[in-house]
């Protein structure tokens, strides 16, 4: 190291300690490791102990960073990594080339990078009432990439339900299809990355919108980081109208619905309820059995039927419990060679899940067979009388009585004020028939399954 980049770094060091707070340990941790290799051709290489150092680095301090090198290097300053062999493979990272963010390929490069996830395909997300309308679109625009009416496809819920699967499934598809075409999937915080690095550090943002506005599928995740992010806001908003307008597709999610997102300009937002927005549900009981059954093949072990049904009851909120206990069971199974059993399951996922004892309502009833049926709360309480909806309403009455403790009175009052007596006449309708008519009794058990009873 010359004494020159040495005078530089200790310049550049000066402004990141006024720039972080001093109550912190942030400079301690994270810059004074560092250390300069090399200065030239305005690119500076720097040597940094671990790859969770960059990774912070970038993250975090991107802004504090860009300042510091323009105050002790100048403008547009190009930074390299050095991470020591022992952290990575390759003893050279490049920011816009570390693996685990998606990079902007400059215009040369032969190979155009989707950065999907190949093993999230559409024959591993498992179709159920949850989730059927967002696989339905789904299906759509692989077929149609852009021609279609769910374009944009905004998909909401809560996390692990299967939001990012899906659109990678999307990706993966089409490509599958047509290998020509250009699809990008990539988190908001890293679209919001590179923007900031683009404007910031580049001084060019050209590069940033020549690569996103020619591409084919753009597949962004957790559209919510973007709130009040207003300059990242406006560049989305740009690439968003050139795709749009060139028939190109775009498929985006978010942990809630567009009318709940704060913090987005009323330009962006009524953009996001152009196409369609769909909410994948919690998975129910149904889509749990698949699977479980499937992740318990795959790990090819053998699960007593009591120890599969409790974890399907008790792992309910999304995927990842239900792989998360699986995967704990099997290991405390195998550690403490303790058997497969019960009383290990409900030991593991007290500490886990939680294990909690929830009683079926009349609401949970009426929720899932309008789910079945595609009829709403208020049409099924309502006074229509076609067979559809009679027999939904019927199919309430019956579950109701039979596998709750609520009074007749009670269920034919939260059914739009009926009598008693029609309780007992749909119950009676429905337990008469399912001995005789095998579409009604199939549709009675699979919502029994459904409603995990």
């Amino acid at each position: 190291m010359t004494p020159s980049l040495q005078t530089q770094w200790n310049k550049f060091l000066e402004v990141i300690q006024q720039k972080l707070p001093p109550s912190t340990n942030d400079y301690k941790q994270w810059f004074e490791p560092i250390r300069p290799i090399n200065w030239e051709n305005n690119i500076l290489t720097i040597r940094v102990p671990s790859t969770e150092c960059y990774m912070r680095i970038e993250q975090s301090y991107l802004e504090v960073l860009s300042q510091g090198l323009m105050v002790a290097f100048g403008q547009g300053v190009q930074l390299q990594y050095q991470i020591p062999k022992d952290h990575e493979r390759e003893p050279k990272v490049d920011r816009t080339e570390y693996p685990n963010s998606v990079g902007l390929v400059s215009s040369d490069e032969p190979t155009f990078v989707t950065h999907l996830d190949s093993r999230l395909s559409l024959d591993t997300f498992y179709e159920s009432i949850c989730n059927r309308l967002a696989y339905s679109a789904a299906i759509g625009i692989i077929e149609k990439p852009g021609k279609n009416a769910f374009n944009p496809l905004f998909v909401h819920g809560a996390s692990g339900v299967g939001k990012t699967h899906i659109i990678h499934a999307i990706g993966n598809e089409i490509i599958k299809r047509a290998p020509d075409k250009k699809v990008v999937y990539v988190p908001a915080q890293t679209f919001k990355r590179q923007f900031v690095t683009a404007t910031i550090v580049d001084k060019n943002t050209d590069h940033f919108f020549d690569y996103y506005q020619n591409i084919d599928v753009l597949l962004i995740d957790d559209i919510q980081e973007l709130s009040d992010a207003v300059a990242t806001q406006n560049a989305f908003f740009q690439i968003f109208n050139n795709l749009k307008l060139l028939g190109k597709q775009i498929c985006i999610t978010s942990d809630r619905a567009p009318a709940e997102l704060k913090g987005l300009e009323e330009r962006l937002y009524t953009r996001l309820k152009w196409g369609l927005t769909v909410e994948i549900g919690r998975p129910d009981a149904q889509l749990r059995k698949i699977i479980l059954r499937n992740k318990v093949e795959e790990a090819g072990v053998e699960l007593p039927e009591d120890v599969f049904n409790f974890i399907v009851k008790h792992a309910k909120d999304n995927v990842r419990d239900l792989e998360g206990t699986l995967t704990s069971l099997m290991a405390h199974s195998l550690f403490s060679d303790q058997p497969l059993n019960l009383e290990l399951a409900k030991q593991v996922m007290a500490q886990t899940v939680g294990i909690e004892e929830s009683t079926l309502t009349l609401n949970d009833i009426l929720k899932i067979v309008g789910e079945y049926y595609n009829l709403s709360r208020e049409v099924i309480i309502g006074r229509k009388r076609t067979r559809v909806v009679t027999t939904a309403r019927q199919m309430v009455m019956y579950i109701a009585k039979e596998y709750t403790d609520t009074p007749l009175k009670a269920i034919g009052r939260e059914l739009g004020n009926r009598d008693h007596s029609t309780v007992i006449y749909g119950h009676k309708s429905i337990d008469n028939l399912r001995s005789t008519d095998a579409r009604l009794a199939k549709e009675l058990s699979e919502i029994i399954e459904l409603l995990n009873i």
